[in-house]
């Protein structure tokens, strides 16, 4: 069954992080980490920009917030709820 929800996870993510980054050329990647001990409440998704401009630029022009939503709808669409998403979903910059 973990590998089921891995797979259904990597490929919300991968749709997501397409869709970055077609939206903002110095979006860079999205990773997760899972204890399916403790799952859903363990999913902790990173979404990793190019550069620190990058990342407050889409803070302040509500691009964070959009890519949680379509996270939370992809996993949705996998059968998988989030409870707490701004707890379970992060950003950061490369640099």
């Amino acid at each position: 069954m973990d590998k089921k929800r891995d797979k259904d996870i990597v490929a919300a993510l991968t749709t997501v992080c397409e869709a970055a980054k077609l939206d903002n050329a110095d979006f860079s990647w999205i990773s997760h980490r899972v204890n399916y001990q403790r799952f859903p409440d363990s999913l902790e998704v990173q979404c990793v920009y190019a550069h620190q401009d990058a990342l407050q630029s889409a803070e302040r022009v509500g691009e964070q917030k959009k890519i949680i939503e379509q996270i939370n709808l992809e996993l949705n669409a996998k059968g998988i709820q989030l409870n707490n998403l701004k707890r379970q979903v992060r950003f950061s910059s490369e640099e």
